[in-house]
């Protein structure tokens, strides 16, 4: 109560002095502290907006003003208004004002993300600003920065040292291994994803994905059977495993496993994966085939697959092509995606199953989301305090304006995000297409080659080709009889017979 009386008794004191005799600095400084008293108070929308006319009333005083504006705003929940005033800190040349805002860095990342934050804080923040617990987010803005430029020598040297203390940790171990693979570093590469699944949270879409990065270390390698084991400990219940199978049917492939790569790749034929849309599943199905000489199958998958995906080609094409979707229309687009069943039937949703189901893309998705719970909480903030504070009304406003901006931008990064996906799966499925006219034409000749040269085959020549898989004491293998098992996919072995030759 005696807080609440002296606040009164500062407004009255304020009240009775004409503002003709009071400098913009002395009001601006009478505004900060009643912000500060505020605050104390725990009324922290109150304590904003009188921050926030404190910068009106003295520009000299913008930067310490939006600072304290930024935390105000995060102490009431309200991050998406706060980001505001974190970047608009940032750009300032007050640097009391940019390490207090930098503190907030992990609240403020947590609700906008990082992806949005990242040019701001390469460009206008420096690594000793920032308190240790949140450098991390500097170091990986900064070394993603340099990915993007195809700079990975730059990226490691952002990285080469990763605070064992920051929030980041994980992530940037699984970003200096990817560069460290991207870069020849194998070895180095494996030890970083290794960390990085230890980093993480258990079972979190980060671990499995940095698992995965660990086998995918060894596969280049050629160290294929630690690659097994550590695909095999990617979660089977994660989204990345739906991948996982087919990068573990590739790693059968180069084993000389191909009976084993058939067995993995049938898995997707189940109806609980009916969902997965990756044309390469179908290219490596064609080779594994070709492999083993198998060329009637090999010719219809690749006639199957030709007809499969010419619609979905056709259509992304055309949707690339046209000028009708604006960046906030391929947002719309994803985000229809992105909320659709997984099992869609629709082709086009399959396809950007890919990626709208990112961490990036649900990033955005849900701060759409928040934006407008976050614009709910401010008219209610203002209309509580609109008796006692008549100006909250044009605070909510100016917030209104701010949640605006933050929405376009959204739609236009998420946008933007959605349509590069698309190129890229695109121009993945073009390559396909030449992939399996390839192994048309090279089963074609082989086949020719077969006919005429009427050399009978002895069991010997008709294992060339084909390696039995063996199996550890901890794995289990199934023959695949027509029938799907949940807790048998990914572990089904066809048994065909080769029929190369010699010359096959």
């Amino acid at each position: 109560m005696k807080r609440l009386a002296w606040i009164g008794a500062a407004c009255l004191v304020l009240a009775a002095v004409p503002r003709a005799s009071m400098s913009a600095e002395d009001i601006a400084s009478q505004r900060l502290r009643e912000a500060r008293e505020f605050q104390r108070s725990g009324q922290y929308f109150r304590a904003a907006r009188y921050a926030f006319n404190a910068g009106e009333e003295d520009p000299e005083r913008k930067s310490e003003a939006h600072a304290f504006v930024a935390q105000a705003l995060v102490q009431a929940g309200l991050e998406q208004s706060a980001s505001y005033f974190y970047l608009q800190v940032i750009r300032s040349a007050n640097s009391d004002a940019v390490r207090k805002v930098l503190a907030l860095t992990s609240k403020i990342t947590a609700s906008v993300g990082l992806e949005f934050l990242r040019p701001f804080l390469v460009r206008h923040t420096r690594l000793q600003d920032y308190p240790a617990s949140e450098r991390g987010y500097y170091l990986y803005a900064a070394a993603r920065t340099s990915g993007l430029k195809g700079d990975y020598a730059g990226g490691l040297s952002v990285l080469e040292s990763i605070p064992s203390g920051t929030r980041m940790r994980a992530e940037l171990l699984q970003l200096r291994g990817a560069f460290r693979l991207l870069t020849g570093m194998g070895r180095e590469a494996a030890a970083d994803f290794s960390a990085c699944s230890r980093a993480a949270k258990d079972g979190s879409d980060l671990q499995n994905r940095c698992l995965a990065g660990e086998a995918r270390a060894f596969y280049e390698l050629r160290e294929f059977e630690r690659a097994e084991r550590a695909y095999e400990q990617v979660d089977r219940q994660s989204i990345v495993w739906t991948d996982i199978l087919f990068e573990q049917g590739w790693n059968s492939y180069r084993r000389g496993e191909f009976n084993r790569t058939l067995g993995r790749l049938v898995s997707y034929k189940s109806p609980a994966l009916s969902f997965v849309y990756n044309p390469e599943i179908d290219t490596l199905r064609a080779q594994a085939y070709l492999a083993l000489c198998l060329y009637e199958d090999a010719n219809e998958l690749v006639n199957e697959f030709n007809s499969r995906y010419a619609s979905i080609h056709d259509e992304v094409r055309d949707m690339l092509a046209g000028k009708s979707l604006s960046l906030g229309g391929y947002y719309d687009q994803g985000k229809e995606a992105a909320l659709a069943s997984l099992a869609s039937k629709r082709p086009l949703h399959r396809l950007m199953n890919r990626f709208v189901r990112s961490a990036a893309f649900q990033d955005w998705v849900r701060s759409e989301r928040e934006l407008a719970i976050e614009m709910g909480n401010i008219r209610q903030f203002s209309a509580g305090i609109a008796n006692l504070d008549p100006n909250s009304g044009s605070f909510g406003q100016f917030l209104k304006k701010v949640l605006d901006f933050r929405l376009q931008a959204i739609r236009e990064m998420g946008g933007a995000f959605v349509r590069n996906s698309l190129l890229d799966y695109h121009e993945q499925l073009i390559s396909q297409f030449e992939k399996v006219a390839f192994i048309k034409l090279e089963m074609l000749g082989r086949f020719k080659e077969k006919l005429m040269s009427r050399k009978a085959l002895d069991g010997r020549e008709r294992e060339r080709g084909n390696v039995t898989p063996k199996r550890r004491d901890d794995q289990f293998f199934w023959s695949f009889n027509g029938e799907f098992w949940n807790d048998e996919l990914g572990d089904y072995v066809f048994g065909l017979e080769s029929e190369c030759d010699g010359k096959s």
